[in-house]
């Protein structure tokens, strides 16, 4: 109704009379229609009319011998007027109109869903080898052709397929399930110490176990052997499997500055540039020139909406933050303790059953020392030469 009352053009009119009643009778006796009629009071009555209607109800008003006020106008000949005045904005609002529905015939963003663990850049090249490309024509597209295409060149993908919705192509694909690698027995090995230690638990899945819980080992010491020997039959050679698990120690050290170069920032800046489509325009010099000694961050901005359309315009701020060199704490000998313990972690096969650290400063230099004693696996495969 709110459109119709624009187009069609509506009055808010004021009216006194003796008789509000006989005025309201005699416009529906009329077939006049009024919008939302209000008693203001006891000989007030104040309604809404389309403007067309307006002189029936001036004459209706004259004849009961009411006086009419007019309030408000909204729309009808007022807005065309206003219209033919502003043909500018009208000719612009056209040309917006038609640039839209230009824009939803090609294809501004390509969207990868399932992409995880493959190139994009890789992926985007041969969609576009395929006919599918930032700024292709969408009615000419064809998804079914483009999906044998794809998994014709690409191995790695064993389903795909190609939805456009507006101005945004989401490819949907799926990677092919590697094959396991089958487990074999491989080169005839034997088992030997990685690290000296005391054993406490020996797990063997073949080959000859040659030392006992208690034992104390030394790196390189046979552990299991791969020749195993036979009382009805000539010794056989195979590959040694198992775990030797034993109580070793380690004592490892780090040392830092005390005090260092660091880099912090000392400003900022910004600098603006324009997509359209494949172009860019830098509204700044020196644009393909490298920045040292800045963190640059980009943030662009699409015009369009999520999920419906993109036009083929994208505005690009980067944010450039210089660095200079400020005196600033490495950080404390705990935070090193804690880097060594997470090193020693990753190193072994095995747990941590305790650990020490100590620090000292020597000339300049914070030095931390880490003495643990751990649990693990040290039993290594060397392969047996012929």
């Amino acid at each position: 109704m709110r459109v119709e009352e624009r187009v069609r053009g509506l009055v808010q009119a004021e009216l006194y009379c003796a008789e509000p009643e006989a005025l309201l009778n005699a416009c529906l006796a009329a077939d006049l229609p009024l919008l939302r009629p209000q008693r203001v009071d006891a000989f007030t009555l104040r309604l809404g009319v389309f403007e067309r209607d307006l002189p029936r109800l001036e004459a209706l008003a004259e004849k009961r011998g009411c006086e009419m006020k007019i309030l408000s106008r909204r729309g009808g000949s007022r807005g065309r007027r206003l219209l033919r005045r502003r043909s500018g904005l009208l000719i612009a609002g056209l040309l917006m109109l038609t640039a839209l529905w230009t824009s939803s015939l090609f294809v501004w963003e390509i969207r990868l869903v399932g992409a995880e663990g493959l190139s994009r850049a890789e992926l985007l090249r041969e969609l576009e080898d395929c006919g599918l490309s930032v700024g292709c024509y969408r009615p000419a597209l064809d998804a079914e052709a483009i999906r044998d295409r794809m998994l014709l060149r690409e191995k790695r993908l064993v389903w795909l397929a190609v939805n456009v919705r507006g101005s945004v192509a989401e490819v949907r694909l799926l990677r092919r399930a590697e094959k396991p690698e089958l487990a074999s027995d491989g080169a005839p090995a034997d088992l030997r110490a990685s690290r000296t230690g005391i054993v406490r638990r020996v797990s063997v899945l073949s080959g000859q176990p040659l030392v006992q819980p208690g034992q104390a080992v030394t790196e390189g010491e046979l552990l299991v052997a791969g020749k195993v020997d036979s009382i009805t039959a000539a010794p056989r050679t195979l590959r040694a499997q198992g775990e030797v698990w034993a109580d070793t120690w380690y004592e490892l050290s780090a040392v830092c500055p005390i005090r260092g170069k660091e880099t912090a920032p000392e400003g900022s800046g910004s600098r603006l540039a324009l997509k359209i489509g494949k172009k860019r325009i830098n509204f700044y010099q020196n644009g393909g020139k490298a920045i040292d000694g800045c963190d640059k961050i980009v943030h662009e901005y699409n015009l369009g909406i999520d999920g419906l359309f993109r036009l083929p315009l994208t505005l690009v701020r980067e944010e450039l933050h210089p660095y200079g060199g400020t005196e600033e704490s490495r950080g404390g000998a705990e935070e090193l303790g804690q880097r060594l313990i997470a090193s020693l972690a990753e190193r072994i096969d095995g747990q941590i059953l305790s650990a020490e650290l100590s620090t000292a400063e020597l000339g300049g230099v914070t030095v931390v020392t880490l003495r643990a004693h751990c649990l693990e696996n040290i039993a290594q495969p060397v392969d047996i030469t012929q």
